[in-house]
């Protein structure tokens, strides 16, 4: 709006509060309307706010640090750090303070300023922290390109805009906003398009780049500089070789000298190939004959550092190596271009004739095992680890070479598999498990074995053999395990045919004879005299071998171990040779075991129950009472048990030979008013078995063995009596034998108490009480007399069994037979059966028809009248159903 009469009015209007300026960059102004000047206030106190920012603030927000951001090598190169006059002197403070974190970076201070004081500010800054010298960083000053008034005026007065309108208007007050930020992004567009000035240490006044393409040239040159012989500098490859993306592919590739997956570029001018030029694929020391190469220098150096390090103890680590890698002038980063380089550079150690250890292993360094030293160690560069340990390539000796070769051979392992100490060690012990005895014992042996080697060599390379195995083989102060490698080694290069007199000797055969011929001088051939005894027919080897066998790690027994092993044989056998005095004989002493606790299971008497009984016999029974529980003999429990058992054979024989003495002793209680002879009889009702029974089970058996031998007494009592009086076993038994129930024979008065009685005498195992009154009742029963009685038995079966059929039933014998033959139950129970009844009527009625009622007729006509009416009155005065008949029949 120009100053004409239209800016007049409207300048007159803001004055009178109705409008208000609202600039708009560019030296243009826009004039709104003003609500109330209470709104124009608050804007203003926002506005305030909103210029307390710092710069670094803005430039946050703003993401104005994205105008100069790096890419590839420099990416990886550069430490970028982005500052403002407010916070320029903390930041470069506490990067000098944290240098030691940047050892292979350039540390890069980027400064912005919103403005052209903040600008001079800055410059002053940096030229004083160039000159105070302790500052190991570069400074890229982009405050020549400030943010300017206008943009801070538009920024500050959209975000109190937004600030006002927000909760009020949302959507108005995200426009601010957005208003707000786009005044930041042109500020950052400005700096990408604009210039820098770039100060280091060489030139303190300063650097210009025109572009940021001349700034990155620029960085590309002070890096350049600072790693003279860095890759970036002289390799042109694809922005992936600068990640760590594929580390373990890289060195893969390096080794193989083959590109693929990550590394392999379809474009000539990126191939990893063409940067390595004359070095890939070269037949010879490229580093030799080429070394005007980076590649060559590169070996160069690591080739030093390997023989240095060889040269001092015969190792050196992978961190060792990178460390030289890293530093000037070659500045290695941790990405995949390093991993491939580093592949390649060591590619010559993969040979099969280096070794790879951690400091505790050793194996042969192959592609594999450097890939993950290489892997590992550039990501640690990443993300350090203080449980990192080191991973060494390690020089292997004559000596070693030696020892592997020889052990090959000596006990017939597969070359590929001996390619270190660590791996030929566990090579060794699973061998010398297979050989189940220890290899000193073929010391017994080697001088009956013709060999070309002088045998004392071979002893001593046994010996060496044992100490690698287990280094506890060879004493106190004893060397490692790579001593002795190298002292076997030197042996067997001095001495040609060791290794093949050793495989002569080196089997499962030979260490069996070895263990035979040590055990003819081992305790004056105790464990073979005693094994002689036992008769076991030479199985005592086998015995021994399965004690060897228990344990894996047999390679570890020396001679003091496996001395203790054949002693615990030995006592073993002395336990079967002393036992087969007392048990049946036993060969091997599982079978004396289970022959002890056979023995036991016949001893009818509870140990504790008798332990109080036993005198100084008890402790012996108390070993005898544990094996008999658990079946075994314990480790721990064995020399007791011998010692035991010579001590007290005498005593077991007696016991066992004799047990009714203790018997009584333990169960006096309940065995008090029987004879020797019952006692005798009790003792042989006791279960076997009973040997481990605890004292309050054991007293319940002998109590209830001891009521039932009662019982089974008096029980026998009864049966005896009723066998005196009737010549036959049971009631029941009689009743069969007669066809007819006892009980017939027996009085109204007394049937529930004979029956009762009869009942007692038929039960294999009565109550004591039932027992008791049968006897009180059989003593005054006056039927016994009758039993033997022929006609007293028919008159009792007419009386009590036919009754009123006895007219028509007149042959008993003929009756009975068809009872029995009919009728399921025993004649035992026919008393009182309804079935009975209903089976004699059956049988009268058919003996009535067929002749029964002629008989009737013929008496009834020879029968007077009266005698007729008479007999008839009488007999529907008894029988109601001949009564019904005639009333019926009118």
């Amino acid at each position: 709006m120009d100053s004409g009469a239209a800016g007049r009015c409207a300048e007159k209007l803001v004055r009178d509060e109705i409008l208000y300026k609202k600039p708009l960059g560019g030296g243009k102004t826009q004039y709104s309307a003003l609500v109330n000047a209470g709104d124009m206030a608050a804007i203003e106190k926002f506005k305030e706010e909103v210029k307390k920012k710092t710069t670094s603030t803005l430039v946050n927000e703003g993401q104005v640090s994205e105008a100069v951001t790096l890419g590839g090598a420099l990416k990886l190169r550069y430490e970028m750090r982005y500052v403002s006059s407010s916070d320029f002197d903390s930041t470069i403070k506490l990067l000098r303070n944290q240098e030691s974190n940047y050892i292979n970076k350039i540390v890069a201070v980027v400064s912005f300023a919103k403005d052209d004081s903040e600008s001079v500010v800055l410059g002053k800054k940096i030229k004083n922290a160039l000159k105070d010298g302790s500052y190991k960083m570069i400074f890229v000053d982009a405050s020549t390109t400030p943010l300017g008034k206008d943009g801070y005026e538009q920024y500050c007065e959209n975000m109190a805009q937004a600030m006002y309108h927000q909760g009020k208007d949302n959507n108005l007050a995200r426009q601010y906003e957005t208003n707000a930020k786009e005044a930041l992004k042109k500020w950052k567009n400005r700096i990408s398009g604009g210039e820098f000035i770039v100060y280091t240490s060489e030139k303190q006044d300063g650097e210009r780049a025109t572009t940021i393409e001349m700034l990155y040239s620029t960085l590309s040159d002070i890096n350049k500089t600072k790693y003279k012989n860095c890759l970036e500098g002289t390799y042109n490859v694809t922005d992936n070789m600068y990640m760590p993306s594929s580390l373990k592919q890289g060195v893969a590739c390096g080794v193989k000298q083959e590109v693929q997956g990550t590394f392999k570029s379809a474009n000539p001018a990126t191939k990893l190939e063409n940067a390595l030029g004359e070095a890939w694929k070269y037949e010879g020391k490229y580093w030799v004959d080429k070394p005007h190469l980076l590649i060559s220098k590169i070996k160069i150096s690591v080739e030093k550092i390997i023989k240095d390090a060889f040269d001092n103890g015969g190792r050196i680590s992978i961190a060792r190596i990178y460390d030289e890698l890293k530093a000037e002038p070659f500045g290695f980063m941790p990405c995949n271009l390093s991993a491939f380089v580093l592949g390649f550079v060591l590619k010559e150690y993969v040979d099969g004739t280096f070794s790879w250890s951690d400091g505790l292993t050793n194996d042969v360094l192959s592609i594999n095992k450097l890939q993950e030293m290489v892997d590992e160690i550039i990501k640690l560069q990443i993300t350090p680890n203080p449980r990192y340990k080191d991973k060494y390539i390690v020089a292997m000796t004559e000596d070693e070479k030696a020892f592997n070769e020889a052990t090959s051979i000596a006990f017939e392992i597969s070359k590929s598999l001996c390619t270190s100490i660590e791996q030929t060690r566990e090579r060794i012990r699973s061998k010398m498990k297979e050989y189940t005895f220890p290899i000193w014992t073929i010391k017994s042996i080697i001088s009956d074995v013709e060999t070309q080697t002088n045998k004392d060599i071979l002893i001593k390379i046994l010996d060496y053999y044992c100490g690698i195995a287990n280094s506890n083989n060879m004493g106190a102060g004893s060397t490692s395990d790579n001593d002795i490698a190298y002292a076997i080694g030197k042996l067997c290069i001095e001495n040609k045919e060791a290794a093949n007199d050793l495989k002569i000797l080196l089997n499962k055969e030979k260490c069996t004879e070895g263990m035979k011929a040590y055990l003819k001088e081992f305790d004056n051939g105790e464990l073979i005299t005693l094994a002689e005894k036992a008769g076991d027919s030479g199985q005592y080897i086998n015995i021994l071998r399965k004690k060897f066998d228990a344990d894996a790690a047999n390679w570890v027994w020396n001679v003091e171990t496996a001395q203790q092993k054949i002693r615990e044989v030995i006592l073993e056998y002395k336990i079967i040779v002393e036992s087969n005095k007392v048990i049946s004989k036993s060969t091997t002493f599982e079978n004396t075991v289970r022959e002890w606790c056979d023995k036991c299971q016949y001893i009818r008497i509870s140990y504790p129950a008798a332990k109080n009984y036993l005198d100084g016999f008890s402790a012996f029974l108390e070993v005898l009472y544990n094996v008999k529980k658990s079946g075994v003999i314990l480790d721990s429990q064995k020399q007791k048990f011998y010692d035991l058992l010579i001590a007290n054979a005498d005593n077991f024989r007696t016991l066992y030979g004799n047990q009714i003495d203790l018997f009584k002793k333990v169960c006096e209680f309940y065995l008090e008013g029987f004879t020797d002879e019952e006692i005798k009889e009790i003792y042989n009702t006791i279960p076997t078995g009973s040997f481990t029974k605890d004292k309050t089970e054991y007293t319940n058996i002998i109590n209830n063995k001891v009521e039932e031998y009662k019982r089974n007494s008096k029980s026998a009592k009864l049966k005896k009596i009723w066998k005196e009086k009737t010549n036959t076993d049971t009631p029941r038994e009689w009743s069969k034998k007669y066809k007819m129930p006892i009980l017939c024979m027996v009085e109204d008065k007394e049937i529930q108490i004979a029956k009762a009685a009869f009942g007692a005498v038929n039960k294999a195992h009565p109550d004591e009480a039932s027992i008791d009154k049968a006897i009180a009742y059989f003593s005054t029963a006056t039927f016994f007399t009758k039993l033997d009685d022929e006609n007293a038995r028919n008159k009792a079966f007419v009386d009590s069994i036919i009754k009123n059929y006895d007219v028509m039933l007149t042959n008993l014998d003929e009756v009975k037979q068809y009872l029995d033959s009919r009728i399921t139950a025993d004649a035992y129970d026919w008393f009182g059966l309804p079935e009975v009844e209903k089976k004699l009527r059956q049988m009268a009625e058919a003996k009535y028809n067929q002749g029964g009622c002629d008989k009737a007729l013929e008496k009834i006509d020879n029968m007077i009248l009266e005698d007729v009416k008479r007999y008839l009155k009488d007999l529907i005065k008894d029988d109601m159903i001949v009564g019904m008949a005639i009333i019926k029949d009118n």
